[in-house]
């Protein structure tokens, strides 16, 4: 037990700080990949020591290192908004001074940063600062192809009306492409390989409605998870399903409540700016459950269009992934 404790103990949210310091540049998309990096390898070490530890401690301390991350990226927002606060007010102040000489900011991104320090432990904490130190990113992200002759909207159809109840927060209106990518989600929303023991089957969907996330089992207690948004429209209860048919880039038909409060067409044509995105895979009755969307940014929220959403990238991967006839488990 010695072993399961130290790990435990692990300063996550130091050592984290630390490499993402050493970072240049330091992005969205390269602190997503460090994280991603020692996130693999701490279910690594739980996995090469399954004698040490319970499912609920392993989930527990995964869960610690996720906290880790998002408080990394909470500080780190929170930073560049303050920077952008008092810019604005330097730049009022000049406006109101007539001051016309150019203002010099200090630019974060060039500072000197120190090298980063090794610190005691079992090897965990050592092991995790070498190799988020020397991780290799990522090929960048993926970008969904638009099917021929599609076009970008990038802006409200005109016949929409001028007063409606406002949309949840990220969402989109049926019609604008708010792009593919997950760049503007929080790490955990966004798709990785999990820790992840259960006693369904490697292929097999668990789409966890509370906690925002879908799940591709895989082998040896491992699975993809996939951040989700549930929508208004989904009508799918918790139980059993299977994946009856996919499609790709798919019409959206609102439901008629949608179209007397939103006032929505009846009908939008598959493409960049449809509310199903990319791909969608139907349940038995038809239900289009799993599907993409064109408002990224709304995953993990609670949205009035669809049912379960995900970033067009994430949906174009698990689409290719999922066979048609998959069992699809639901749990609230």
């Amino acid at each position: 037990m010695v072993l399961e404790r130290s790990i435990q103990l692990t300063d996550y949210y130091s050592i984290l700080s630390r490499a993402v310091a050493e970072l240049n540049p330091s992005t969205a998309q390269s602190r997503a990949a460090l994280f991603e990096r020692a996130r693999q390898m701490l279910i690594t070490r739980i996995q090469d020591a399954p004698e040490h530890w319970t499912n609920a401690t392993a989930e527990a301390e995964v869960a610690r290192f996720d906290t880790a991350t998002d408080q990394v990226e909470f500080e780190i927002a929170s930073r560049l908004k303050s920077d952008s606060m008092e810019q604005y007010r330097l730049h009022r102040a000049g406006e109101l001074k007539s001051v016309t000489a150019p203002e010099v900011y200090e630019d974060r991104s060039k500072l000197p940063i120190g090298r980063l320090a090794l610190f005691g432990g079992i090897g965990l904490s050592v092991v995790l600062l070498i190799a988020i130190a020397m991780f290799a990113l990522r090929s960048g992200p993926s970008t969904v192809a638009k099917e021929p002759g599609g076009t970008r909207a990038t802006t409200e159809p005109a016949n929409r009306a001028a007063s409606r109840p406002a949309m949840a927060e990220g969402e989109l209106e049926p019609g604008v492409d708010g792009g593919s990518t997950d760049a503007g989600l929080p790490y955990h929303l966004r798709r990785q390989a999990v820790y992840y023991r259960s006693v369904y089957s490697e292929g097999m969907l668990v789409v966890d409605r509370s906690q925002r996330f879908i799940y591709l089992i895989q082998p040896q207690s491992k699975a993809l998870r996939y951040g989700i948004g549930v929508g208004g429209e989904c009508a799918v209860s918790p139980g059993h399903y299977r994946v009856q048919k996919k499609a790709q880039w798919p019409d959206w038909s609102p439901t008629p409540a949608l179209q007397r409060r939103y006032s929505y067409p009846a009908r939008l044509a598959g493409g960049p700016g449809n509310p199903l995105g990319a791909a969608v895979m139907y349940f038995e009755d038809s239900t289009p459950a799993i599907h993409g969307t064109n408002a990224p940014t709304s995953i993990g929220q609670a949205p009035a269009i669809g049912c379960f959403r995900l970033v067009n990238d994430d949906v174009v991967d698990l689409e290719k992934r999922v066979q048609v006839g998959a069992g699809v488990v639901v749990v609230n």
